[in-house]
């Protein structure tokens, strides 16, 4: 009754919005691990995040429960040590040299069009201020996937040479879905009304193999090779 009097003493009651559109970028740090034989991790590199968000709200007299979507562009970067055949190949001279169990030290540079889809709960403000969590999946599709080589070997049983190879095209050789667990966590500043700036932390760790087990065999061991990719997300956004 007291809501209906004040309902029609002061106008109707104000409903928060349906859909909040975000965008945001930043930093990532990735690492992959591997159960292949021969192979471990390198350790971790940089990459970077980037994109645009949805949060749909699923309790119009609230603002504490969302479904979470988007379009991202995840460019991941991992290193893996390994030994493998190698062929060193000389565009200029035009020759290429058939290298047996070579040490190999890659980074590998994939780019994937990744859509999130989570469940985001928000508390309500403290003053200007409101933290935030998301838990949900990430659908990643391959755009593009490169490696850097670091070759090292024997070269007449005595000498020991270093080349590198760069842009090496391992497309054909990547996964061309990743699946991963994404959760964020963050917090808003209420810069006014619906106008708020953002920093969150999120992990994104990937259930699937990076490679394509057919496409990629280690010829040493001659075994598919297996690896997964983890990342932490340092990102920075504003909704409008």
């Amino acid at each position: 009754m007291g809501l209906f009097v004040h309902t029609l003493l002061f106008g109707q009651v104000t409903r928060p919005r349906r859909v909040d559109l975000s965008i945001f970028a930043g930093p990532t740090i990735s690492w992959a691990t591997s159960r292949s034989e021969g192979f471990k991790s390198g350790g971790a590199a940089v990459g970077g995040v980037y994109g645009i968000n949805t949060d749909i709200n699923l309790v119009q007299t609230a603002e504490n429960y969302y479904f979470h979507l988007g379009i991202n562009a995840r460019h991941i970067r991992t290193k893996l040590n390994y030994t493998d055949n190698y062929i060193l190949e000389d565009k200029a001279a035009k020759t290429a040299e058939n290298i047996s169990k070579a040490s190999l030290a890659s980074t590998y540079n994939m780019i994937y069009l990744s859509i999130p889809t989570a469940i985001k709960l928000r508390t309500n403000p403290f003053g200007r201020f409101v933290i935030f969590g998301i838990v949900g999946l990430e659908h990643g599709i391959c755009l593009s996937s490169r490696a850097n080589d670091k070759i090292t070997y024997t070269q007449n049983e005595k000498e020991e040479v270093v080349a590198r190879k760069d842009k090496v095209d391992m497309y054909s050789k990547t996964s061309f879905f990743r699946e991963s667990l994404y959760v964020s966590f963050g917090v808003e500043y209420i810069i006014r009304d619906n106008t708020r700036a953002f920093v969150a932390v999120a992990f994104d760790n990937g259930f699937n193999n990076i490679f394509r087990g057919k496409k990629y065999v280690n010829q040493v061991y001659d075994e598919k090779v297996n690896a997964k990719s983890r990342s932490f997300e340092f990102q920075f956004g504003f909704f409008f």
